[in-house]
């Protein structure tokens, strides 16, 4: 492998590797950005399942309905890296045809191709993974909120606050996680085309995601609703 292509994958799994300890710390606002202020939104959700008065029935209903995405999303992508299995395994010469990124690239060697398809796999499993522990964890927050005292019971509001949130976010952020490994996949796919593809297509998506996390219409909202929570 080149220098150039030895440069490119570096950068992008160090910035692959690193990207999700920073967002769970708010970089590049530590105090205004979505994980942050999700933080404090959960509590204040966790807090109003044990005041009011419907039986838990709404708030089972937005879990599962998370459950239910979690469960979509991980068997995409279930059915994409047992896709590029059977292209890497079965055809391992397949890429270097006369197909549509023949005529955009250079041909590679074959272990070359089978490396770029084997990033590609490595991204789609590590939000696999993120979407299953998402699913087994929402469903021990369901357990959690279900187990919880009811208003006639003598109970105390903030430490069971604090305890199902420390459920809750956690479930929530892995399935987070699993969606932002989409912004990597991506940039995977750009490898093909080459190294500089591959680090531009990077840079773009992580741009792309901080934003979204910092400066959005819907990262706005939320931090005034944290405000209004405050």
């Amino acid at each position: 492998m080149d220098a150039l292509n030895i440069a490119a994958i570096t950068f992008f799994i160090l910035v692959w590797i690193a990207i999700e300890p920073l967002m769970a710390l708010g970089w590049p606002r530590p105090n205004d950005s979505l994980s942050v202020d999700m933080v404090r939104v959960r509590s204040a959700w966790m807090r109003e399942t044990l005041t009011r008065d419907n039986n838990f029935i709404g708030d089972a209903a937005i879990l599962g309905h998370t459950i239910n995405s979690a469960s979509f999303f991980g068997s995409a992508n279930l059915i994409v890296i047992v896709g590029l299995s059977g292209a890497l395994f079965m055809e391992p010469n397949y890429g270097n045809g006369n197909g549509l990124i023949a005529m955009f690239a250079a041909k590679d060697p074959a272990w070359l191709f089978q490396t770029k398809v084997l990033l590609i796999i490595a991204t789609l499993l590590r939000g696999l993974s993120d979407f299953i522990w998402a699913v087994r964890q929402l469903n021990y927050c369901l357990a959690a909120i279900g187990a919880s005292p009811s208003r006639q019971e003598e109970r105390d509001i903030t430490a069971w606050t604090e305890a199902l949130t420390m459920v809750l976010n956690p479930a929530l952020r892995s399935f987070s996680v699993g969606v932002r490994s989409y912004y990597f996949t991506v940039a995977a796919a750009f490898w093909f085309l080459g190294p500089i593809p591959l680090t531009l297509a990077t840079v773009f998506g992580v741009g792309l995601l901080i934003w979204r996390q910092s400066w959005s219409d819907t990262a706005k909202g939320i931090l005034a609703i944290r405000r209004l929570l405050d």
